[in-house]
């Protein structure tokens, strides 16, 4: 049986709280925080392995909204592992970017972090989707903030979510990310809320805005925000094509558990505030399940990681309407965690993420033949 690889980069959910209350958030807000020795477990666990496997360890500190830790946590934790210990690692946060300060942006660009900024837009979609824990909006405190971001980050990734409620100011968001200065964007709809034929409606025309702005961008030769979703729909255009011709399914290595996020199968992983291991950082405030694989402390269980590969697959993950659906030669099959939370099994569906990439490849095969471009699916 061949060897999984060590887990040298986990995701460190120092808390489950946060000073954001936004709408779609899978987070259970409850008090539980990491403690500096749990976190200090978590950072030599990763050492070690990565020891072994002769590469650099990695730490994404995670949340809930991490730079609540900042000064609990984050500091003491980077300065034991660079100074004390002196090793190499390198370090990443996700945060919604309220509490960064020119103090602790000089920190991290000083030791290397990477950032994600998860900001949804315009003021009348970021104050509805992420208001602050007393109500009021987040707009204005990110206003300031977010050129101190991509002057540190210039390459930083704009990170949305659409819901039904906001979802037709999607656009015109992305195109103020692409005023303020930011090079890529990546939106998903939250598929733990319903979205009817109206706002389904409207989050597709917002993508059509976005799809000719593309092909009209293109055309005069000039820059334009790049979605990294859009972009692999123009290459799902050739690679289903090419599975037709050669009478393939689903033999693409994303295609099977090996190939997944989320899974266990990989060196990547999720630390709970308590230690314990989870394949994918969304379970670690839900029910986590089959998705706990092992604890920092005792290490990861490879038989739990196995476990959770074989109930990925153990069928092909299947949609409502995989028959009538041109991904069906080269399905991923989505996300496991969400397909988990919301069916009960990892290689079930939810219809939203079904409709949002046939949305996005049906927008991608426009585009190429607006450019004139021959389409892949009638070569």
């Amino acid at each position: 049986m061949r060897a999984l690889p060590k887990i040298t980069s986990a995701m460190l959910v120092l808390t489950h709280e946060c000073n954001l209350r936004c709408r779609y958030c899978f987070v259970r807000k409850e008090a539980e925080s990491m403690t500096p020795d749990t976190a200090r477990a978590a950072a030599r666990f990763l050492i070690a392995n990565a020891r072994e496997a002769g590469i650099v360890p990695e730490i994404n500190f995670f949340g809930g909204e991490p730079l609540l830790r900042f000064d609990g946590i984050i500091r003491p934790l980077v300065e034991w592992i660079h100074g004390g210990l002196g090793e190499r690692m390198r370090f990443s946060v996700t945060t919604n970017g309220t509490l960064l300060t020119p103090e602790r942006i000089d920190f991290m660009k000083k030791h290397g972090f990477s950032l994600l900024l998860s900001m949804d837009g315009t003021a009348p979609v970021q104050d509805y989707n992420r208001p602050g824990a007393d109500g009021r909006g987040s707009f204005e405190r990110l206003r300031r903030i977010v050129p101190m971001v991509l002057a540190a980050w210039p390459g930083t990734t704009f990170r949305m979510t659409a819901i039904p409620a906001s979802c037709s100011r999607t656009f015109e968001s992305i195109i103020w990310a692409a005023a303020q200065g930011f090079r890529s964007f990546f939106v998903t709809p939250n598929v733990f809320e319903p979205w009817d034929g109206e706002s389904w409606d409207t989050l597709a025309a917002e993508m059509r805005k976005y799809a000719d702005y593309v092909a009209d961008s293109r055309e005069r030769g000039v820059k334009y925000i790049r979605f990294s979703e859009f972009e692999k729909a123009r290459n799902d255009l050739k690679a289903i094509a090419a599975a037709e011709k050669r009478g393939e399914y689903r033999t693409l290595p994303g295609c099977r558990a090996a190939g997944k996020c989320g899974l266990g199968a990989s060196r990547f992983a999720s630390v709970h505030p308590d230690g314990r291991l989870f394949a994918c950082q969304e379970l670690t405030s839900n029910e986590g399940g089959i998705f706990e694989i092992g604890s920092v402390f005792t290490g990861a269980d490879g038989e739990k990681r196995r476990a959770l590969m074989a109930a990925f697959d153990a069928a092909p993950a299947r949609g409502a309407d995989c028959a009538g659906c041109e991904y069906d030669r080269v399905c991923d099959g989505g996300c496991a965690a969400n397909n988990y939370l919301l069916t009960g099994k990892v290689n079930r569906v939810p219809e939203t993420y079904c409709r949002w990439k046939r949305l996005l490849l049906n927008e991608a095969r426009r585009i190429e033949e607006k450019e004139g471009e021959r389409c892949p699916l009638q070569a």
